[in-house]
C-alpha cells in the first residue's frame, strides 16, 4: 500500500513538472510581450529633448552689450557643446570681447519664418572631425553631425529670441557651396521661397529624416565653414519649428547617397571634391 501511494505521489509530481515545463514559457511570454510593447510605445512618445530656457541668460548678457554689437538671442544644439549667445554686429566690426558666440547679420531681434545663424569653425576643419571637445567654443562642434550615429541621437535645436524659447526638429544636414549659402537671407520668406529651400536642403542632406516638412513651417539654419572635402565649403544644419501640440519625441533617420561620399572621406578614401 505504501509503495502504491509513493508511486501515485511520484506520478502526480511528474505531471506537475510537465505542466510547469509546458506552461511556464507561455506565462513568461504573456509577461514579456506586453512589457516590450509598453517600452516600445514609451520610446516613441517619450520626449527626448528637455527645454532649458535661456531667456535670463540673454537678459544678463545684454547688460554687457557695446556700441559694436548687441545680444539678440541664444542658440543651443542637442548633443553638442553649442550653447552660446547670438549677437548682431552694429558697426561691421567682427571683434568682440565675448569668448564664444554665433551671429546673425540681421540686427533685428524678431522671430522670422527663416532664420540663419552663423558661427566660426576654427578648430575642427579636418576630414575626421572631433566630437565634443571642451575647447570647441563656437560652431566647431556642429561638424559632429557628419557621423551617422551622432545624428541618430541628436535631432533638436533650441533658439531663444524675442523673449521665447523656440524648439526646432532637424530635417537636413549637409555640405553647401558658398554660392548657395550667400543667396540665403534672413527674415520673412514667401511660401514659394521656402518650398525651393526645402527642396534644396533635402537634395544636399546626408540623411533622410522621418518627419514631414512643408512651406508653411518656420525654419532655422546653422551655418559654419569647413574643409572636410579638401576645399572651403559651408556645413549647414537645417531644422523646422516644432508645431503646436507636437511632442519632442524621437524619429528615425537613414543615410542618403550624399552620405556615401562622406563615409569614403571618413574612412580615409580618396576625397570626392564636390562643388
Amino acid at each position: 500500500m505504501k509503495k502504491r501511494r509513493r508511486n501515485q505521489k511520484r506520478n502526480i509530481d511528474q505531471r506537475k513538472k510537465r505542466l510547469i515545463i509546458t506552461f511556464f514559457p507561455l506565462i513568461l511570454c504573456c509577461i514579456i510581450i506586453p512589457l516590450f510593447w509598453i517600452n516600445k510605445i514609451n520610446f516613441k512618445t517619450k520626449e527626448i529633448y528637455q527645454v532649458e530656457s535661456r531667456i535670463e541668460k540673454i537678459k544678463e548678457l545684454k547688460k554687457k552689450d557695446t556700441e559694436d554689437y548687441k545680444t539678440i538671442g541664444w542658440i543651443k544644439v542637442q548633443g553638442t557643446n553649442i550653447d552660446i549667445p547670438v549677437i548682431a554686429y552694429l558697426n561691421g566690426d567682427l571683434s568682440t570681447d565675448l569668448e564664444n558666440y554665433a551671429w546673425n547679420l540681421n540686427s533685428n531681434e524678431k522671430f522670422y519664418n527663416k532664420i540663419n545663424i552663423r558661427g566660426h569653425n576654427i578648430l575642427n576643419l579636418s576630414s575626421q572631425p572631433e566630437v565634443g571637445l571642451k575647447y570647441f567654443l563656437r560652431f566647431d562642434d556642429l561638424m559632429s553631425f557628419v557621423y551617422y550615429d551622432f545624428a541618430k541621437k541628436n535631432k533638436y535645436i533650441q533658439y531663444t529670441v524675442d523673449g521665447k524659447d523656440y524648439i526646432y526638429k532637424i530635417f537636413s544636414v549637409g555640405f553647401e557651396s558658398s554660392y548657395y549659402v550667400d543667396s540665403y537671407h534672413d527674415g520673412k520668406h514667401s511660401k514659394k521661397e521656402l518650398k525651393e529651400l526645402i527642396k534644396r536642403y533635402k537634395e544636399i542632406s546626408l540623411y533622410q529624416y522621418d518627419i514631414d516638412v512643408e512651406e508653411k513651417d518656420k525654419f532655422i539654419s546653422l551655418i559654419t565653414c569647413t574643409r572636410f572635402n579638401g576645399f572651403k565649403q559651408d556645413f549647414i544644419v537645417n531644422a523646422r519649428l516644432v508645431r503646436e501640440n507636437e511632442k519632442l519625441t524621437d524619429y528615425s533617420i537613414k543615410t542618403t547617397k550624399e552620405y556615401k561620399e562622406v563615409k569614403k572621406v571618413l574612412e580615409g578614401e580618396e576625397k570626392n571634391e564636390r562643388a
